[in-house]
């Protein structure tokens, strides 16, 4: 059994599920595939089998008003294959939800096209990938706009009218609107496989089929040669702090009573367990942990099983790895709410030539091997740490640039008049940049250091005094255990 979280990992700084840039900062499917080079990265250390990515991976990919995003799947063929090797190389099954907002069913057709298009390119994206038929598009039918039958007519007509590529990779989720019944009915005339979501199914009245036959009734729309994958989650039961107006002044904050069909920080144990119990003699699943908390509730599912019932643990795909002090804190630190914008992040990287350094001011671009990147290679922008090489100038951070692309092309392609190179065959990134900006107060490395690649955020390297500053939190090795390093070769 794989356990899977969505989108956000809360483990570890830097990691966005997407390039959130808005459309004037020229966001791009190729950052987002770094980005999710990074996550995946994090998931094989932490040994986290399955994920859900976001379906914002190609920004504006289908907005009406913005044609210049449309072809970016075309534009990132190398970048998705490679990212869909390395999904299969650690065992990650992926999938995406598409728009909670997406309407299927609405009676407007101009509605219906756009949820369509948001489903086409999806699947687009997972076909680039090379993934195989486990990893599904799960989406909610929409309203029912006071008239379930005609909504439930329009949602069957349009799945059967999606090319078969996009049909393929669909997987139909049952809610409030649209009941197990309603969905498994979906099922009977397009063969959309059905998701089991535990928390809708305990907040449905009245129940369509009992416990459990409701599950083993959607597992059984799955193909024999697919393993189905169901939805778990505990019911929030902490107080929501939820905003009132107030005509005779400001708004202020009041505490009201939680709702059942909200999804809680973490997941209860003795239910999960127990919902594993009933369904011991059913057909295989995986299991996406739905929580505020992801990969933290995750993991800490995990080790409950462990404790508690390391019979059913046994069943879990690769280790029960703990969650680190550092984690937590991180997590403490930021908080479960989403902000409303995510920090712009920064790579800081090395440049110990001016050749290099011309590379990246006079062409717009910056190589790092493929085999010796940091852990952490995605950002919005990109910082150059100036070695000693450059005299009165070097040991310190300078400038900074925005991040255009990451591109995958070997190093002959980058750099061909050196074809005869013995690393002319290897995979780098070209970091694509716009124009170099100088730093207000250039960031001097504070003492005889050598330095390698810092991820961190545009708010901190314009604060920071010295290199030391940048790091998101505090490191708990010594600065003595960087390196020298930027382009090798």
């Amino acid at each position: 059994m794989k356990l899977g979280f969505s989108v956000k990992p809360r483990g570890r700084s830097g990691l966005k599920p997407y390039d959130s840039r808005r459309w004037q900062n020229s966001p791009h499917l190729s950052v987002s595939l770094a980005y999710l080079r990074d996550i995946l990265t994090y998931l094989h250390q932490k040994g986290i089998s399955m994920y859900r990515m976001d379906a914002r991976l190609a920004p504006y990919a289908t907005h009406p008003d913005h044609p210049e995003f449309h072809n970016q799947v075309e534009e990132c063929i190398p970048e998705l294959k490679s990212m869909g090797y390395l999904a299969r190389k650690y065992g990650v099954r992926l999938s995406f939800h598409a728009p909670i907002a997406m309407s299927f069913s609405s009676p407007e057709e101009s509605a219906a096209e756009r949820a369509a298009g948001e489903l086409i390119s999806l699947g687009r994206i997972l076909d680039a990938m090379g993934m195989g038929p486990e990893a599904v598009i799960t989406f909610h039918g929409g309203g029912t706009y006071d008239d379930k039958s005609s909504a439930l007519a329009r949602l069957i007509e349009r799945i059967l009218g999606l090319p078969e590529a996009t049909r393929r990779r669909l997987a139909m989720e049952h809610e409030k609107s649209f009941t197990l019944a309603d969905v498994y009915r979906v099922h009977q005339e397009t063969g959309i496989p059905v998701i089991y979501d535990h928390l809708h199914y305990l907040n449905e009245f009245p129940r369509s089929f009992p416990f459990p036959q409701a599950v083993s009734l959607a597992l059984s729309t799955w193909p024999r040669d697919v393993r189905p994958k169901v939805h778990f989650s505990s019911p929030r039961t902490s107080v929501r702090m939820v905003r009132r107006s107030n005509p005779n002044g400001p708004s202020d904050m009041v505490a009201v009573p939680p709702r059942w069909d909200e999804h809680s920080d973490f997941v209860n144990p003795f239910s999960f367990l127990a919902f594993l119990q009933a369904t011991r003699s059913l057909r295989k699943f995986d299991v996406m942990v739905e929580a505020k908390g992801t990969d933290l509730a995750l993991m800490h599912l995990r080790e409950d099983m462990v404790r508690y019932a390391p019979h059913l643990a046994a069943q879990l795909e690769g280790p029960t790895a703990r969650i680190g002090e550092e984690e937590m804190l991180y997590a403490a630190e930021f908080g479960w709410e989403e902000p409303e914008e995510e920090p712009e992040r920064v790579l800081v990287a090395v440049v110990n030539n001016r050749r290099d350094f011309a590379h990246v001011r006079e062409h717009g671009w910056y190589r790092i091997p493929v085999k010796h990147a940091p852990s952490q290679v995605a950002a919005d922008y990109l910082a150059l740490y100036q070695t000693g090489a450059f005299g009165s100038e070097g040991q310190a951070v300078r400038f900074v640039a925005p991040v255009r692309r990451y591109l995958l092309r070997r190093r002959r392609d980058i750099l061909p008049e050196e074809a005869s190179h013995p690393r002319a065959g290897d995979w780098y990134y070209k970091v694509e940049v716009g124009p170099l900006e100088a730093l207000p107060s250039p960031v001097p490395s504070g003492r005889s250091l050598r330095v390698t690649f810092i991820p961190t955020t545009l708010d901190k390297l314009r604060s920071a005094r010295e290199v030391k500053d940048l790091w998101l939190r505090p490191r708990t090795a010594g600065l003595d255990d960087l390196y020298d390093s930027g382009p090798v070769g």
